[in-house]
């Protein structure tokens, strides 16, 4: 049912400790409520004997579930795209952009959009502007190009 790399006693442990480093990369079905999660929703733990690991949303439909209204599941991808494309923007922009023009493209408020940005990369949006001008610096000093 979940991926090769994953094996139950690791996904019940990511769901115990609600790790967010495994959103994204398998779903926490509840066969007893018909209901899908992220391994870091903060509802209440099902019992271990009622629940299965699926590798994506789509296998966890396909069993019946439905997304956790809580911890809604199927935005992981959305918040992925929405991180990489801040990213897109700030690799080809020559200026640090407004943090309120990133969240308003993503369709994000402001502070979500920092929290979200910041537990996806390390960094905040304008800290990474500043490390992706400091990298191209060093570049343009060595004379090198990556």
């Amino acid at each position: 049912m979940i991926a090769a790399a994953l094996d139950d006693d690791e996904c019940w442990t990511a769901v115990l400790s609600r790790d967010r480093a495994f959103d994204g990369r398998f779903v926490t079905g509840v066969l007893s409520t018909g209901i899908y999660c992220r391994p870091s929703c903060s509802a209440r733990h099902p019992r271990r004997e009622n629940v299965r690991f699926f590798a994506g949303a789509a296998e966890a439909r396909e069993a019946g579930l439905r997304p956790c209204k809580r911890c809604l599941p199927d935005d992981v991808s959305r918040d992925e795209k929405a991180v990489l494309a801040a990213i897109e923007t700030i690799k080809a922009s020559e200026e640090v952009p407004a943090l309120a023009g990133l969240a308003a493209d993503a369709g994000y408020s402001v502070s979500h959009f920092q929290r979200l940005f910041t537990r996806m990369t390390g960094l905040s949006p304008a800290a990474y502007s500043r490390a992706l001008r400091l990298e191209r610096a060093a570049e343009a000093l060595s004379g090198e190009k990556a």
